[in-house]
């Protein structure tokens, strides 16, 4: 088991610029946005817009709040 703190959390801007992401876990530790095999993240919409292009990568939606 491994705990998770808000601290270690990485925050960065959507690819097309309307939110940002808070990345909570992501596989393998370190991957950056074009070679993860899978993650857990959290999204905050600043602006309306189309989906940011995540060729190949199955999308699982929930909105928190």
């Amino acid at each position: 088991m491994r705990i998770l703190r808000t601290a270690g959390y990485r925050v960065m801007p959507w690819k097309n610029g309307g939110g940002t992401t808070t990345e909570i876990a992501v596989s393998p530790d370190g991957a950056g946005l074009e070679d993860f095999d899978w993650r857990i993240s959290m999204a905050r919409v600043e602006t309306s817009g189309p989906f940011s292009s995540f060729a190949g990568v199955d999308r699982t939606l929930s909105v928190l709040e």
